[in-house]
């Protein structure tokens, strides 16, 4: 069985953080369908992400009166996953699209820094161990069921637009809660 500290949500975001960050590293260069590979998973990491910390994460901090960081981070949030839409709307391996996705790369960025030094200081300082590994079984399980649709097509590179093909995460999350899908990456 799992100890408390591995299940502290802290520690989760902070893995996911550096999960999100090696991929943004890795998008850079390589063959196009190693980088197509990694696009798809960075998407569906930062929405199974985004949804886990609507869900768990905001919720706990305004219990905090953490309300003026929620609404920061949910602003963020907002841009982030415009920045998807768009990138979903051009081509893979074009200028373009290598424009859209550096702009979200900046923007995950600097919501990932914003997140360490606002966010994970009051969950680490607010609350105990036992709430804090509570909020990390949560935060895992909503992480493991949020849908994020595949988003290669057969093992092989889209020819036309498309990185996620959704609107918004919460509402696909709810439209498609019944079905589950992963990768082919």
């Amino acid at each position: 069985m799992a100890s408390e500290g591995e299940w502290d949500i802290v520690t989760l975001i902070r893995q996911d953080h550096t999960a999100v960050r090696s991929m943004l590293t890795r998008t850079a260069s390589g063959d196009p369908e190693a980088r197509w590979c990694t696009y798809s998973r960075l998407a569906e990491l930062l929405i199974r992400h985004e949804v886990a910390e609507e869900l768990v994460v905001y919720p706990e901090l305004l219990t905090l009166r953490g309300s003026a960081v929620v609404d920061s981070r949910l602003h963020d949030q907002a841009v982030i996953e415009r920045l998807l839409v768009a990138l979903d709307r051009e081509e893979f391996d074009t200028h373009p699209f290598e424009r859209s996705a550096a702009r979200l790369g900046l923007e995950v960025l600097e919501h990932l820094g914003k997140e360490e030094a606002q966010v994970l200081p009051l969950l680490q300082t607010r609350l105990g161990k036992r709430r804090r590994a509570a909020l990390g079984r949560r935060f895992v399980e909503v992480e493991r069921l949020a849908p994020a649709q595949g988003l290669t097509t057969a093992g092989r590179l889209p020819t036309g637009p498309t990185v996620l093909g959704r609107t918004s995460v919460i509402s696909t999350w709810l439209r498609d809660s019944a079905s589950t899908s992963d990768l082919a990456c």
